[in-house]
């Protein structure tokens, strides 16, 4: 008989009752809540009731010659676009990991096909709720805080149930003086921080080079009532999510302003966020950032970038004054830098694996622990992106109607390549950072991978030194050539073998086998139409009139019915004027016989 605790914490004696008990222990099983799916529990990460380390990447697929600024406007997740990343899945699981990180999609559009082919790789993904700047959502108001919060929740809704979607990223470096968000919450005309958003070294409250600020100093206060401000949000943002869908919910952060002081002094006011971001770059290693991050909190830490760009360039050791002008290709002694790449990548996610919260012994980390910190990273990022010397970088501020470089609106290290819309150009355009390998970064030139047009939207992929590096850390397994076709292996193994006439750019002599010799291999989907979770349907082959089939091999059957129709057509037709030619004919007869007749001669 055995004995439990009652609530008011004295002791109950529990008697079994008999048959009476058994409706109760009859009750369907469904009647009790699933456990869930993805749960935070101390350090540990847990899918499916097992430990989990994201080993991901960050993902965004733009094509050569395309831009964010223009349609889809950065959304490859729909399936029109499924022959990039059907051709990125297979690249991405080969390397080991296990998730992808999108920036935002259209919320108008559909992405199921996107998750469903994520899923049957074996990939998890986060999604960004894209947000921008705080001129595309302001958060000023009460009433627009609450308009965009509603928005995230209609998006989590979307897709609550799908299994490849892990987590939700509520914006992206909101606490980022460059996006304004924490100016519009700190300035409120009803309840100002007083807040004092320039750099410390220029007096004000923005942590650059002082370090975070003292206890009882002006700055320790205000920022203090702006942070709080900032988590308030984002925790009614994350609860309103969690009561649409079973994800976990963070909200990607810059590692700026002393953000583990920020965490320590006001991260109780988001307990909804699962996890702990910053997008740190901080060189080749993460420095003080675990132990900092460890004392601050007792969640764990999640990296959502990291790594470095791929070209070593030399105005990173300039003098302070004047625009840089070195170019592609140039004699300055720029050049694209593997090696570099790789090795700091692999040291930083040695470092994110020594402090892993995945292994068993982490089940009681706690704040403060020297170890079991994190829950993994995405390395930034899976390829080049052409599109973002247009991006204002280095403090430099082109438009679309006035392109070109400018001393007025660019800073001493800028790029004169900076501001350049020609999104089919590999562009130098970037900013200084000491902790970069070269002291450079170059925004274009931090692919995992980096992109080769071949025709319309289609690019195959060259893969650098850190897909490699990143392989065997994550799986053990080395090179392998056939894991990325040229231009002419990914059309050949499309459309049978292609033509050069198709393509602006040389290929090899035409075939007889190029989509059977009856058509020619095109690459633009808006031709091929879209594919699904499974396949692309990008390139295809367009076939001569007569002929149809993947590969041109079939005779098409309208033809036929309709050279068939043909044919009864002009039966009908000359039986037609058969029967009109014959009565004609007939009648023609009759009234010449009629014309010439006489009567006989009578005899007498």
């Amino acid at each position: 008989r055995p004995s439990e605790s009652s609530p008011g914490g004295q002791r109950a004696d529990f008697q079994y009752n008999g048959p009476a008990m058994l409706p109760l222990l009859l009750l369907p099983a469904a009647t009790l809540p699933p456990p869930p799916r993805t749960v935070v529990v101390g350090r540990q990460l847990f899918v499916n009731g097992k430990p989990f380390e994201v080993r991901g990447v960050c993902y965004s697929p733009v094509p050569i010659n395309e831009s964010v600024y223009f349609a889809p406007y950065g959304d490859y997740f729909t399936a029109d676009y499924s022959f990039i990343w059907i051709r990125d899945f297979v690249h991405i699981k080969a390397m080991g990991a296990n998730m992808v990180r999108v920036y935002g999609w259209s919320p108008l559009n559909d992405h199921s096909a996107f998750l469903d082919a994520a899923h049957a790789h074996g990939l998890k993904v986060m999604a960004t709720f894209y947000m921008g700047d705080s001129t595309e959502s302001p958060v000023g108001t009460p009433e627009e805080r609450e308009s965009i919060i509603s928005r995230f929740a209609l998006q989590v809704r979307q897709y609550k149930t799908h299994p490849a979607l892990l987590f939700w990223s509520f914006g992206n470096e909101l606490n980022g003086v460059w996006n304004g968000f924490l100016q519009q919450l700190g300035h409120s005309q009803d309840d100002p921080c007083a807040w004092d958003d320039r750099f410390d070294d220029k007096g004000g409250c923005w942590v650059h080079t002082l370090g975070a600020p003292k206890p009882g100093s002006s700055c320790y206060e205000t920022s203090a009532c702006v942070y709080k401000r900032l988590f308030s949000f984002i925790e009614e943002a994350a609860s309103r999510a969690k009561a649409e869908a079973d994800v976990l919910v963070v909200s990607a952060f810059a590692d700026v302003d002393a953000l583990y002081d920020k965490i320590n002094r006001t991260g109780h006011y988001a307990p909804s966020i699962d996890v702990w971001t910053a997008q740190v770059y901080r060189g080749s290693t993460f420095g003080d950032f675990f132990e900092l991050m460890s004392n601050a909190t007792d969640k764990p830490v999640l990296l959502t970038e990291y790594g470095v760009d791929a070209y070593h360039d030399t105005c990173g050791s300039a003098g302070e004054n004047g625009p840089c002008f070195n170019m592609l290709g140039d004699s300055s002694g720029s050049f694209e830098d593997e090696v570099s790449q790789a090795e700091f990548a692999g040291n930083l996610t040695n470092e994110i694996r020594n402090m892993s919260s995945v292994f068993s012994n982490c089940s009681e980390a706690k704040r403060g622990s020297k170890q079991c910190v994190a829950i993994g990273g995405f390395l930034m990022s899976w390829v080049d992106e052409y599109w973002k010397g247009a991006k204002s970088q280095a403090s430099c501020s082109p438009t679309y109607s006035s392109p070109d470089f400018s001393a007025a609106t660019c800073d001493s290290r800028a790029h004169v390549t900076c501001g350049n819309w020609n999104a089919s150009q590999h562009d130098l355009c970037g900013y200084w950072l000491e902790a970069a390998p070269d002291h450079y970064v170059n925004e274009e030139w931090f692919g995992l991978t980096s992109p080769t047009r071949c025709g319309d939207q289609v690019n195959s992929l060259r893969s650098r030194k850190i897909f490699w590096q990143m392989r065997d850390l994550w799986t053990g397994k080395g090179f392998d050539a056939s894991l990325f076709p040229s231009c002419n292996e990914m059309l050949t193994q499309a459309c049978g073998f292609t033509s050069p006439d198709s393509f602006s750019i040389p290929f090899d002599k035409p075939h007889k086998g190029s989509c059977s010799g009856r058509g020619v291999c095109t690459t633009s989907f808006q031709e091929c139409g879209a594919g699904n979770s499974n396949r692309t349907e990008t390139p295809c082959c367009t076939c001569e009139l007569g002929y149809a089939g993947e590969g041109c091999e079939q005779l098409d059957a309208r033809i036929f019915v309709l050279l068939g129709a043909f044919v009864v057509m002009g039966a009908l037709l000359l039986l037609m004027l058969g029967t009109w030619a014959s009565k004609a004919f007939m009648g023609a007869c009759f009234s010449a016989k009629k014309a010439g007749y006489k009567q006989p001669l009578m005899s007498s």
